[in-house]
């Protein structure tokens, strides 16, 4: 385990018009698991090694769960994912965790070894940009610190909800150069589930 308490949070709380169906509720053809059970899968498997706790990122009355995963209603309703990422924050703060591993749960290439990878280079910075091909930050699967709570809490109340607005705010960032930009793919429309989708 590191020397920081690193918590996995699974956004699933994101609408998708494009898809005609909730995005967490997809099915992975020729694997048969939905998006949220794939990527919740794969946070399990590094609970207890290099993940200290696992939440599940919800809108407001979303009826959704899943078994070893904290269930975090979204602070804020309909501002996106920064209204996920200040509560689970929140929950991960009192739960003495040092920083949240952000995960989109459409992100369906996202693998274990990416987990462990991306937990290894976090040095303790406010927030730890997840970067592909060298120049595309990926905020939905970065690391931030639970002590930039109040500086998401600032953003939204300023009607700012892109989370890249963070590395402004924020005194202490890095980089964490992925080598597998494949696992950073938004699955957000149809036909990327009915192509090569594992």
């Amino acid at each position: 385990m590191s020397e920081y308490r690193i918590a996995a949070a699974v956004l699933a709380g994101g609408r998708s018009t494009r898809m005609g169906s909730p995005k967490e509720k997809m099915i992975i053809e020729g694997d048969g698991r939905t998006f949220l059970d794939k990527i919740c899968d794969e946070a399990d498997a590094c609970f207890g090694e290099c993940i200290a706790a696992r939440y599940l990122s919800v809108r407001h009355g979303q009826d959704l769960s899943r078994e070893g995963f904290k269930k975090v209603e979204d602070t804020f309703d309909d501002i996106g994912p920064l209204g996920g990422l200040t509560a689970v924050l929140g929950a991960a703060a009192a739960d003495r965790m040092d920083a949240v591993l952000i995960l989109a749960c459409d992100m369906i290439r996202y693998t274990e070894d990416e987990i462990r990878r991306i937990c290894s280079s976090y040095k303790g910075e406010d927030i730890l940009w997840a970067r592909t091909e060298g120049r595309d930050i990926q905020p939905l699967a970065s690391i931030y610190g639970t002590k930039i709570l109040d500086e998401c809490l600032s953003l939204a109340g300023e009607g700012v909800y892109m989370l890249r607005e963070l590395d402004k705010r924020c005194g202490r960032t890095g980089i964490y150069d992925s080598t597998d930009s494949r696992a950073y793919e938004n699955r957000n429309c149809p036909q990327f589930v009915k192509d090569d989708a594992l």
